[in-house]
């Protein structure tokens, strides 16, 4: 009795806590079906992406969209198996109610039979027989007695015997219920748990090829960094052979030393190498799928294929081609440890060692090396190093 009781509590606990008013549970449910439904066509689509041709934009969208799916899918998933919990702990809470009633059932019927037995012994023979073969009064009315008790007693056992079988019927049909309910559940959860494993398959395809593209990102970052050392220690050995070239000229002129000094710079004199807008500025970047964080050490300026580049002040080229990410690149000097640099280029119309004035074209808009489309790449750099390019231009 006592784990019945604990059981009952137990499952009234159980419907208690998840208890909602019946408008509120339809409206509920209804703003879940839509978003369900919502949800499911998002992952039906991702599971349709072709994944090799699609972006990186396009793979994750689709990567979150299954993961919205799995993860509802999960939710739903532990709310079935509450549910098919809480029907199974109703059928078993039924069978042990069952089982005390079959228990009891017996029980009332051994008294019965023990009554009628006594009833008969004891009220079988001829009430005169007893009256005149009784010793005295009191016997007579003593057996009486036993015989009125013994009716009594039958009467109210045979009231709680149909209370018992009553009590029975509504725990079988309770029971009967309960399983039929469960079975549907199961046969439900069956069903999602198959989804599930389903959408888990693509979901870990996505998440396969999200990382293999993170980790093609970080390689190619990796490459530009470790090119963009390169460049600066280029561009540093360069900017000290142009040093070095003016001051043997100026004394072989007798002239003296009249190099300016590296790092003194000059901030006038610019113009802006294309007559476009600002798509990028300086500054670190963090990538929109991602989220790996890189410095991007020029200005992204607009400008269509083949749109004229004009060098951004006089001086020296002192490299014209190709500089891995950087594609078709031109950078030139202009004394003081100043140089700017000119990349994404769809040819270059300068070549190393030609002076310039500014102005002059050095080659032409495009979308060469690490690019996503058509543009140039400038940057200005102070002794190598890549400085934000706005403060020199007018």
């Amino acid at each position: 009795m006592r784990r019945l009781v604990s059981i009952v509590l137990l499952s009234t606990a159980l419907v208690a806590s998840a208890t909602i008013p019946a408008d509120s549970q339809e409206s509920i449910g209804d703003a879940r079906e839509q978003r369900e439904e919502v949800r499911r066509e998002r992952a039906e689509a991702a599971r349709e992406l072709d994944v090799a041709r699609a972006d990186d934009e396009a793979v994750a969208a689709a990567l979150l969209a299954v993961t919205e799916w799995v993860n509802t899918q999960q939710a739903d998933i532990t709310d079935a198996q509450r549910r098919l919990a809480a029907n199974r702990l109703e059928a078993e809470i039924a069978q042990l109610a069952i089982e005390e009633a079959d228990a009891e059932t017996a029980a009332l019927n051994e008294r019965i039979s023990r009554l009628a037995l006594a009833g008969y012994m004891n009220g079988g023979e001829d009430q005169g027989a007893v009256f005149f073969e009784a010793t005295d009064l009191t016997e007579i009315v003593r057996q009486n007695s036993l015989l009125d008790q013994a009716n009594g007693d039958t009467v109210e056992l045979l009231e709680r015997m149909r209370a018992v079988e009553e009590d029975r019927a509504i725990a079988e049909a309770r029971a009967i219920d309960a399983i039929r309910v469960a079975e549907e559940i199961e046969a439900d959860l069956q069903g999602e748990l198959d989804e599930l494993e389903s959408q888990q398959g693509v979901q870990a395809e996505l998440k396969a090829e999200m990382e293999r593209r993170v980790a093609e990102w970080e390689t190619t970052v990796g490459e530009l960094e470790a090119a963009d050392a390169k460049l600066t220690q280029f561009i540093r050995e360069e900017e000290a052979k142009i040093a070095a070239a003016a001051a043997a000229a100026a004394a072989a002129s007798g002239g003296g030393s009249t190099a300016p000094r590296p790092g003194s710079a000059s901030v006038s004199g610019f113009q802006w190498p294309v007559a476009g807008s600002v798509t990028s500025g300086f500054g670190y970047r963090v990538h929109p799928i991602f989220g790996t964080r890189r410095l991007h050490k020029g200005l992204d300026i607009s400008g269509g294929t083949g749109t004229p580049i004009a060098s951004a002040k006089a001086g020296t080229v002192v490299s014209a081609g190709w500089q891995n990410g950087y594609g078709n690149t031109v950078i030139v000097s202009h004394g003081s440890g100043v140089t700017t640099l000119y990349a994404h280029q769809t040819r270059v119309g300068v070549s190393a060692g030609q002076s310039v004035d500014r102005g002059t074209i050095i080659g032409w808009v495009g979308s060469t090396g690490n690019s996503t489309g058509p543009h140039l790449h400038f940057e200005v750099r102070i002794n190598g190093s890549a400085v934000d390019p706005r403060p020199y231009l007018p």
